[in-house]
C-alpha cells in the first residue's frame, strides 16, 4: 500500500516512542517532496504503523482526542480506510 502522509504526520511517526526498526526503514525509504511523503507499506508494516499510532492516541475526560495526539488519530483513520488495507 502507498500511504500519503503530511510532513507533520511523518515527523510524528519518526518521533514516536518505541518506533520499530521495520517502520524506521519504511520512513528512511519514503519519497518526500517537502510537504509530505509517500510511505510504501506491506500489510504487516501498515498494521505495525496502525498499532504504533493507536498507542499514541490519547483522549481527555470527555472522550475527545487530545489536540497533541490528533495527528496519530488521523493516521489511524487513514490506514483503516485505505482501500488496500
Amino acid at each position: 500500500m502507498d500511504l500519503n502522509v503530511t510532513r507533520q504526520q511523518y515527523d510524528a511517526i519518526r518521533n514516536a516512542k518505541h518506533l520499530p526498526d521495520v517502520l524506521k526503514q519504511v520512513l528512511d525509504g519514503a519519497k518526500g517532496d517537502g510537504t509530505g511523503h509517500v510511505l510504501h507499506l506491506t500489510y504487516e508494516e501498515a498494521t505495525a504503523l496502525n498499532e504504533l499510532c493507536s498507542w499514541n492516541v490519547h483522549t481527555d475526560e470527555s472522550g475527545a482526542v487530545t489536540p497533541d495526539s490528533k495527528v496519530y488519530d488521523d493516521l489511524v483513520r487513514a490506514i483503516m480506510t485505505h482501500p488496500e488495507f
